[in-house]
């Protein structure tokens, strides 16, 4: 039996995982592997599609299903069937062709489990997708040919302040939604129970994971529902203060090897 046996540790990616290059750092990697290879389960707890996380799960060892679009979908990583998928309804259409005509400055994107489009370009977006390095398509939201129960998350873009703008006008919808900032200047709408909380909440049933054994990494506002229901909340010191604030244990910021520490903290606990 491994130290780690039914522990259970989900991560963020991008401003947790990932340095500031959107790379992972080798001392992440040794303490994953350590972590795992005594019996500890490793899931990524992303708002990235899954192929927007291809070139780092080939690095990780990933051992149980991904958390995906923010808790929309999960994925289980060796066979890549959806453990668990809830999409958005036709309101959600409707919403975004009104925020379009409402603001046509800011860029609009509708994700699936593995395909992306661009339904309103704006610069912001078209830095995105070029960060995220995965495939796009430039459609109509109408032309989509998926239904909308398959669109895991819309994603809203612009400049901090165009964004807010539309945060505020979506206000009305958050008992429906899940909306969140993912970072600054995106603005993402998912299913009432797709935040990264029930996603991880999902895994951890998935593997009859104890609750005390549930331990959570992030550094952003779409991070808070994980963070919350975990049994200990890391957060790394470049979060978010009002995220940091909440952490039960602040580590080591980004570019500094957050999973070192966290394994570093509970190789002391088991």
């Amino acid at each position: 039996m491994g130290k780690f046996d039914g522990v259970l540790l989900a991560s963020d990616m991008d401003g947790t995982l990932l340095n500031d290059q959107r790379q992972i750092d080798r001392g992440n990697i040794e303490a994953l592997e350590y972590f795992t290879q005594n019996g500890g389960y490793f899931a990524l707890a992303t708002g990235r599609t899954r192929p927007a996380t291809d070139a780092y799960r080939s690095l990780l060892p990933c051992n149980c299903p991904g958390v995906y679009l923010n808790g929309a979908i999960l994925c289980d990583e060796r066979t890549r069937e959806i453990v668990y998928m809830e999409g958005l309804d036709a309101r959600a259409r409707m919403i975004a062709k009104r925020i379009m005509k409402q603001y046509p400055h800011i860029g609009i994107e509708v994700f699936l489990l593995d395909r992306s489009y661009v339904c309103n370009m704006c610069e912001t977006t078209r830095i995105h997708f070029e960060n995220l390095d995965i495939p796009y398509t430039v459609l109509d939201i109408d032309e989509i040919p998926e239904p909308v129960e398959q669109w895991g998350k819309i994603n809203f873009t612009g400049l901090t302040h165009e964004v807010d703008e539309v945060r505020a006008a979506l206000e009305e919808m958050d008992p429906y939604y899940n909306l969140t900032f993912s970072t600054p200047v995106f603005y993402e709408m998912t299913c009432k129970g797709g935040h990264k909380g029930d996603g991880v909440q999902r895994v951890a049933d998935y593997l009859s994971v104890r609750p005390e054994h549930i331990y959570t990494t992030g550094d952003s506002q779409n991070d808070i529902p994980m963070l919350r229901m975990a049994s200990k909340s890391f957060v790394p010191k470049n979060g978010r203060k009002d995220v940091v604030e909440l952490a039960d244990v602040v580590v080591s910021d980004n570019n500094h090897c957050v999973m070192r520490d966290i394994v570093g903290y509970l190789d002391k606990v088991y």
